[in-house]
């Protein structure tokens, strides 16, 4: 299949409402055409004027910044991106009890990646557990990001 088949192919499907994972479903099973989900995504780049169907993600509100002056430990917070980081399925920021703050994002295998944000230092310990156990909370809500 050219890549200009796939093109028109994919902007009638996005045209309908379909997700990325619909799409690659449906050029894999009625196309033969076994597209992994980062070339569609590489594909969507070469097309500026399609835009992917908006999903309504559970919106998170950041805390006002601290003082500079050292706090007291605050509370976990945590958002996610609109559009994924690339190579990502997810990705979103995180602002630990600790004070440390990190980008965090799942790749295409459900692996999790934190990037810390240069000068706050890595989140501890207890900080991943309790992210782990929020960033699961909020994919299990109905209308969660999966």
């Amino acid at each position: 299949m050219t890549t200009d088949e796939r093109k028109t192919i994919v902007r009638d499907l996005l045209a309908q409402g379909r997700t990325l994972s619909q799409i690659q479903d449906y050029l894999r099973k009625e196309k033969g055409d076994s597209i992994t989900y980062m070339d569609l995504r590489l594909l969507l780049s070469e097309m500026p004027e399609t835009k992917l169907p908006e999903k309504e993600l559970p919106k998170v509100v950041l805390p006002p910044e601290p003082p500079a002056v050292p706090a007291a430990a605050g509370k976990l917070s945590i958002s996610m991106d609109q559009t994924p980081a690339p190579g990502s399925m997810l990705s979103g920021y995180a602002r630990f009890s600790s004070g440390a703050k990190a980008h965090w994002f799942l790749d295409e295998t459900g692996r999790l990646g934190m990037e810390p944000e240069l000068g706050t230092g890595k989140p501890t310990q207890a900080d991943m557990q309790e992210f782990s156990t929020e960033l699961r909370r909020m994919l299990q809500r109905p209308g969660g990001a999966l």
